[in-house]
């Protein structure tokens, strides 16, 4: 077995495409985690993998994809680590919510990108947008110079955010995931992998 890293583009946006090679007739395509993830026969040239990809990006990506939905049952949630609870709010429905802590994403997102922007050296500052959509925690569009980002990181701890902020500015140096790429990655954060592995595990401090 045999595992390669790429880049996929599209629109604008970059995403990390994790090959597997084994002994399979077959190619197989899945979205997970942020990355498109391969499993191909050896020898599959690399054009057709990528062209795959543009074929099923679409479905694949709508397959993984989710609204951020919120239940005032349990009258529970996590604001920036803490849990707290929804009826402290003074908010009366999911929709009032939901409007409510994409407001404070946009404001607590804007605030890190600024920050970090000064403290790795980039001059030009970046639009900032926040969705709904659970595609990605983020990310860079060269072509639009803007960062997206999922609103519900609003739930994690401003130092797991933060770990989104400079994964995505460090796109300004580097586009690809290759390692000069998490070599700026790891200098303006040296725990990403572990605060990363919070993120992914839904652990929100």
């Amino acid at each position: 077995m045999k595992v390669e890293e790429l880049t996929f583009e599209k629109n604008g946006e970059h995403y990390k495409v994790i090959i597997t090679y084994k002994h399979q007739r077959n190619v197989y395509f899945r979205y997970r985690d942020d990355a498109f993830l391969v499993s191909a026969p050896y020898r599959t040239p690399k054009k057709l993998i990528m062209s795959g990809i543009d074929k099923y990006f679409d479905k694949l990506i709508k397959q993984n994809s989710k609204s951020v939905h919120y239940s005032f049952e349990k009258d529970r949630i996590f604001l920036l680590g803490e849990e707290i609870s929804i009826s402290s709010l003074n908010i009366k429905n999911e929709e009032d919510l939901r409007l409510f802590l994409k407001n404070i994403a946009l404001k607590t997102l804007t605030e890190e990108v600024r920050k970090y922007e000064g403290i790795m050296g980039i001059e030009k500052p970046y639009k900032i947008r926040v969705k709904d959509t659970c595609r990605q925690y983020g990310s860079n569009s060269k072509r639009t110079h803007s960062l997206s980002f999922q609103a519900s990181l609003i739930h994690y701890s401003l130092d797991i955010i933060d770990t989104v902020v400079v994964h995505e500015l460090a796109h300004d140096f580097e586009r690809n995931h290759q390692k000069a790429f998490y070599n700026v990655v790891y200098n303006f954060c040296p725990n990403y992998k572990e605060l990363q592995r919070k993120l992914k595990r839904g652990i929100h401090k």
